[in-house]
């Protein structure tokens, strides 16, 4: 028998606490971590082998346009904002194209079921090459790509799932969430997931990450932005409303976390039509600064422990537009 060894007691209380939420004892607990920590040195290990070959699968040059034969009316997301948990559109094209690769010989997309299966094996070596990709081109804090992906831990990748794709909620089967679905580029039909014809336009569109394997600029070309504005602008109306309520207010000069909260808790906080309460707000701001910084509307800059948002020329054509 090995040495015995003394824990740290704010240890082994995360170790029972997380050992409780999973409905485990400590020893499967503590096991399951230990898996995970190697299966995530295993990854790192194989990345060049294996993630490269999985994003060539995903490309344009190896999907058949043919299969994208299917097409259904959408339905995106029109009673608020979106979630703050959406705080990058990198996914949706991921998502997109990884249905794609998906769809059988007649075009049928696969069952909710069967899509997050599918995927969930995919996330983490995906995300261990977009961080490879984010320290090459020395992509600046608050910009980097594989921050939208969740690391080895089952429930970081169940909630990407949930969060980002789609998912089927209990008592709701008419209306499943999930950013794919609330934006409106698929839906399900005979319990199958399709495409909507602007998710399809949008499935279509040379991606700089995924086709080139480029993150030097931003993750979505200027025509994939194009397309998710003039889509969110006409069909998801208080989203884009909130949107420019934060890049008016950014353009006048409440460019700050603090100061930007300020603007969006006076129209949208407690007492407001939308009611968000005070601990939703946050929540809310970083996922709209998020969104609008992958549309390509915001910059960030950062001085030590401050940082300060400026509008983009795309963001003030809009702006002067009205």
């Amino acid at each position: 028998m090995g040495t015995p060894i003394t824990l740290p007691p704010v240890l082994i209380e995360k170790l029972v606490k997380g050992a409780n939420e999973q409905d485990l004892s400590i020893s499967q607990f503590c096991q399951l971590l230990l898996e995970n920590y190697f299966q995530d040195e295993n990854n790192l290990q194989h990345l060049e082998v294996t993630t490269p070959s999985l994003l060539s699968l995903l490309s344009l040059n190896n999907l058949d346009e043919s299969l994208l034969n299917i097409i259904i009316k959408g339905r995106p997301y029109t009673e608020g904002a979106l979630s703050g948990h959406i705080n990058r559109l990198f996914p949706l094209k991921f998502g997109c194209r990884f249905l794609w690769s998906l769809l059988d010989e007649d075009g049928m997309g696969p069952t909710i079921t069967e899509f997050q299966k599918a995927m969930k094996s995919q996330i983490i070596p995906i995300r261990s090459l977009l961080k490879g990709i984010d320290e090459e081109c020395g992509r600046a804090r608050g910009d980097r790509i594989h921050s939208s992906f969740p690391n080895n831990e089952r429930y970081a990748i169940n909630r990407f799932l949930n969060n980002y794709m789609i998912r089927q909620i209990r008592g709701h089967e008419n209306r499943p969430s999930g950013a794919l679905f609330d934006f409106g580029l698929i839906d399900v039909s005979n319990g199958r997931i399709q495409f909507t014809e602007v998710g399809k336009q949008f499935v279509q569109q040379h991606n700089p990450i995924i086709d080139n394997l480029n993150g030097n600029n931003s993750a979505l070309s200027r025509e994939e932005q194009i397309l998710l504005v003039s889509h969110i602008s006409g069909n998801m109306v208080k989203e884009w409303h909130f949107i420019r309520h934060v890049l008016d207010g950014i353009h006048i000069g409440s460019n700050t976390p603090s100061s930007l909260l300020t603007r969006i808790m006076r129209r949208y906080g407690p007492g407001t039509k939308a009611n968000w309460s005070e601990s939703v707000v946050p929540h809310m701001r970083s996922g709209v600064l998020g969104r609008i910084q992958s549309l390509g509307f915001i910059e960030r800059a950062f001085t030590a422990n401050r940082v300060e948002y400026t509008i983009t020329l795309a963001a003030l054509q809009i702006i002067d537009g009205d």
